[in-house]
């Protein structure tokens, strides 16, 4: 078991207390202190727009007015500071093992939004990417779901990651995604999933593709919006 938090090396406290291990419940040892995980923002019972997950007071939140389309995401937590400070750390500096911050939240999640009939695709990562960083952080925190690798990211090496974009240019980008060679999703209903929905541009595009090589219906969800 660990002995520290993985976000901030504090001490954890892994003890169990006799009536524990009389009840023959399993073992989930903490791999996050109290203070750190207290600092991410719940989506979860809280008003949401219905479109893309974000907090709002109302119904549709403007961005997704503007968007004006049926595209419908879910979504854990809030992009806040917090994690923002998580991502510097697991997704640009590599850090693999935070994958396990979240992971079987993230998983629980999903499956109890899952309809009996979808497929689940994880957003790629470019090939750029993965030689560089060496994982998709997408896929890191889906471990233990059964998916499916269709899409492919083809972003080229001397084009900006979404994240280095000003809105405006990830609005007007072309779609970086095209489907694997041999992949039949005719008819398919697919949850796309990804780690963060920032201006819903990445989702749209992977959608607008699975779409037009057949598949029904395509909704996503995400770590964090």
């Amino acid at each position: 078991m660990l002995k520290s938090c993985l976000l901030c090396n504090r001490g954890l406290n892994n003890n169990l207390d006799l009536s524990f291990i009389l009840s023959f419940r399993k073992i989930t040892p903490k791999l996050v202190c109290e203070g750190c995980i207290t600092s991410f923002s719940t989506l979860v019972d809280h008003k949401t727009c219905i479109r893309c997950g974000k907090l709002s007071a109302i119904l549709e939140c403007a961005d997704c007015q503007q968007w004006n389309d049926q595209f419908v995401n879910r979504a854990m937590f809030q992009y806040d500071e917090a994690m923002r400070n998580f991502f510097q750390h697991y997704k640009f500096q590599g850090d693999y093992l935070l994958r396990k911050v979240f992971q079987d939240q993230f998983v629980n999640f999903i499956q109890k939004i899952l309809k009996e009939n979808e497929l689940i695709v994880p957003i790629p990562v470019d090939e750029s990417t993965m030689t560089s960083r060496g994982f998709n952080q997408v896929t890191g925190l889906m471990e233990g779901l059964d998916w499916k690798d269709v899409l492919i990211n083809q972003r080229s090496n001397d084009s900006l990651h979404q994240f280095q974009r000003s809105r405006r240019e990830r609005l007007q980008q072309d779609s970086s995604f095209i489907l694997k060679s041999g992949c039949d999703i005719s008819g398919e209903h697919i949850l796309l999933v990804d780690d963060i929905y920032t201006t819903g541009a990445t989702l749209r595009q992977a959608r607008t593709t699975l779409l037009r090589n057949g598949a029904t219906q395509v909704r996503s969800v995400t770590l964090c919006r």
